[in-house]
């Protein structure tokens, strides 16, 4: 890295001073006092973060490629030039703790002296944090590892293990919407979608179609919609949009408005598949699934697919909206290196971790992965809640009327992609 240094101007409240190789200054008034921040260290080049999901006293560690709640810190004005640093997502103040060796790790309900750094400019955007409690600045020093905790325990700046680049959220920082379909045409965008009609997997009772009985959009919505009639040995036809090779995410959040139909074997879903499937196959591709229901009024569920935690996976939860699934529910997640969550209407239903993942197998998320939007009829998933075998597997003859006499739809409203800036 190229370091362009810069002598402090003389004033009152700045000193300028030589710390190891470099020429630093303490500027108390330039620290963001109110603002709330995210860290990212020269070092690894990732986000520092203060994720509890890993324990109460887990570390700081510099390993998030992006910023949500567990990366973002509100900087305190601790008095006598110095700040304190508090976790946003658990209001909960950064220590550096001589008991552990100046290990940072934010579990503090107040500030003390173990909690107070000083802010110290190295100039081009960068700064060095030196802790109160012992006097030595934090470092991410990568001889302990890559995903190593953070520790207060160097006499000097001696170069990119102690310097960290910042920047404010609000202002410039945030949410950042990358990408969205907001149906507002009178037919699917094909840059956006394709309707993939070779799919038959889960002893799923439909034959998916291109035709606009089973795909429309139109009133600002798509329509994705079951009908009861024999295709290609099938005795229901429905529809399947995906956008693979067409539009691929990385981290981030994507979500969906989307109201759904009611009746058992009835199996809509809003889900994510690794860009490299044809490549790897499943599940080493991983698989994300948002919401899947089927066809019960009150709850949807969600889940992981990859190595060794595939099919009947361990990772599944059921989810309950605050009303039924054929109001309009806003489906969400948000998916990092670290970790997943899931929402619905803003509520945080559920985050899995790395490291429970790991329980099971490899993590297959960070990757680019591509949007599936469909409504299936019947199958292995229905079947293992309503139980029926006749008519047809996972179609009880109450749903199979229901098709037959009202064509049922999955409705969506628009769908949106986001990362963090």
């Amino acid at each position: 890295m190229a370091w362009k240094l810069e002598s402090a101007a003389a004033s009152n409240w700045m000193l300028a001073f030589a710390v190891g190789s470099l020429l630093v200054s303490l500027d108390a008034a330039a620290a963001p006092v109110g603002q709330t921040i995210w860290l990212k260290a020269c070092a690894t080049q990732q986000y520092v973060s203060a994720d509890q999901n890993l324990g109460a006293t887990a570390p700081l560690v510099a390993n998030r490629t992006t910023v949500q709640g567990w990366e973002q810190y509100q900087v305190i004005d601790a008095g006598g030039g110095l700040i304190a640093l508090r976790a946003s997502e658990s209001g909960l103040f950064v220590s550096a703790d001589t008991n552990l060796g100046g290990q940072l790790v934010a579990n503090r309900t107040t500030f003390q002296d173990w909690e107070r750094f000083e802010w110290v400019e190295l100039g081009n955007g960068s700064i060095a944090l030196k802790a109160r409690s012992n006097g030595l600045f934090v470092s991410a020093d990568l001889n302990q590892g890559a995903s190593a905790p953070l520790y207060a325990i160097r006499a000097s700046v001696g170069g990119c293990w102690e310097s960290f680049t910042w920047g404010a959220l609000g202002g410039g920082g945030g949410w950042v919407q990358l990408w969205s379909d907001e149906f507002d045409g009178t037919s699917v965008n094909p840059s956006n979608w394709f309707a993939n009609t070779g799919v038959h997997v889960n002893s799923e009772q439909q034959q998916y179609t291109s035709s606009p009985n089973n795909i429309q959009v139109s009133n600002g919505t798509l329509k994705l919609i079951a009908r009861r009639e024999w295709n290609n040995g099938y005795p229901f036809t429905s529809g399947r949009l995906e956008s693979a090779g067409l539009r691929e995410f990385g981290h981030g959040r994507i979500e969906a408005r989307i109201k759904m139909p009611v009746g058992p074997g009835l199996w809509p879903a809003f889900w994510l598949l690794g860009h490299n499937i044809n490549q790897v196959g499943w599940p080493a591709c991983g698989e994300l699934d948002i919401l899947e229901n089927v066809g019960y009024s009150n709850w949807t569920s969600g889940a992981l697919h990859g190595p060794g935690y595939s099919g009947n996976t361990p990772i599944f939860q059921q989810f309950y909206p605050s009303s039924p699934v054929s109001d309009w529910h806003v489906y969400r997640t948000e998916f990092s290196s670290s970790d997943i969550k899931w929402y619905i209407d803003g509520a945080l239903m559920k985050t899995v971790t790395r490291a429970e993942v790991e329980r099971y197998g490899p993590w297959v998320y960070d990757r680019p992965f591509f949007i599936i939007l469909n409504l299936a009829v019947g199958g292995v998933m229905p079947h293992g809640y309503n139980g029926a075998t006749t008519p047809y597997y996972g179609v009880p003859q109450s749903t199979a009327d229901l098709i037959g006499w009202t064509p049922q739809q999955m409705e969506v409203d628009w769908v949106r992609v986001y990362q963090w800036r």
